[in-house]
Parts: structure tokens; C-alpha cells; sequence
């Protein structure tokens, strides 16, 4: 019975290790995600000129889960709800962030691009995608770095913590 618990708390501690290190591999790929949405967008909505709703609808068949949910619940909303882009934009990404793994200053940065989604012209929005693209193309650096340093050193320390516990309680 003892060797049933060693193994479990083993393997629970290396689960959440190896949990802890992919939220650090996946925050790249989801601002990577998010860096190629805001050049489509450009795209679309600059060079296509197509309305925003359309464009988002896009963006979210393209893209993969978690960001392509938030972007096709911006678009549905924009449908069928009364409110502005902003507050959409805005209450939709708060209320779905958590699914991500990007941090709170990508939220940030997101939000405050979405306030200024259908309000200025088409060069003043090419110049606040580009001005977004360069504050997440600083956190994907931020996050490949973090990426390299904690990645490995979570897989590592679930496991030992793992064989510490076991080794503790035998």
C-alpha cells in the first residue's frame, strides 16, 4: 500500500511539473498566435478594407483555441449585443484570458489596442497595430526567455520534489 502512495504522489508531482513547464512553452506559441492575428488584421481591415466584424470572424477560423474562441465571441457579440467594440472587446477578453497562458501585460496590451479598434482612420489604425505588434513582439521575447529558463527547471523540480515526498514518507 505504501509502494501504491509513493507512486501516486511521484507521479502527481511530476504532473504538475511537467503542467507548469508546458504553460511556459505554450505563452510563446499563444503570443506567436497573436502577433500573425494582428497582421491579418492589418491586412483585412487596412489593405481589404473589410468591416471589423467580419475581420474577427476570420481571425477565428484561422487561428487556434484559445485565441480563435475569443475572437469568434467578439464577432458574435458585435451581432448581437448593443454595446461598442470597446466594451465587447474588453469584457470578452477578461471574461476568457484565463484560458490562455499569456500574462496579464499581453491582456493589457490587447485591451488597449481594442480601445482603439473603429475609432480613427485606417492609417491611424495601421499605426496602432504596429505600435501592439512592437509591445507583444517584447513580451515574446520576454517569454521565450522565460520559457528557456523555467521550462526545464519545472520538469526537474516536479520530479525531485516528487522523489523528495516519497523519500520523506517511506
Amino acid at each position: 500500500m505504501k509502494w501504491i502512495g509513493a507512486i501516486l504522489i511521484l507521479f502527481t508531482c511530476t504532473w504538475v511539473g511537467v503542467d507548469i513547464a508546458r504553460n511556459y512553452s505554450r505563452r510563446p506559441k499563444q503570443i506567436r498566435e497573436l502577433l500573425h492575428a494582428l497582421q491579418i488584421m492589418e491586412a483585412e481591415m487596412v489593405f481589404g478594407q473589410e468591416p471589423i466584424q467580419t475581420v474577427l470572424h476570420k481571425l477565428s477560423k484561422q487561428l487556434t483555441p484559445p485565441l480563435s474562441y475569443i475572437f469568434y465571441d467578439i464577432s458574435e457579440q458585435l451581432i448581437t449585443s448593443h454595446l461598442s467594440l470597446q466594451d465587447i472587446w474588453e469584457q470578452t477578453l477578461n471574461r476568457n484570458w484565463n484560458h490562455t497562458s499569456m500574462k496579464d501585460k499581453e491582456k493589457e496590451i490587447v485591451i488597449q489596442f481594442g480601445q482603439t479598434l473603429g475609432i480613427h482612420n485606417l492609417e491611424q489604425q495601421q499605426k496602432q497595430i504596429h505600435l501592439a505588434k512592437v509591445h507583444l513582439q517584447h513580451e515574446l521575447n520576454d517569454a521565450s526567455e522565460d520559457e528557456k529558463r523555467f521550462s526545464n527547471m519545472f520538469r526537474a523540480l516536479g520530479v525531485l520534489s516528487g522523489l523528495l515526498l516519497t523519500l520523506i514518507f517511506l
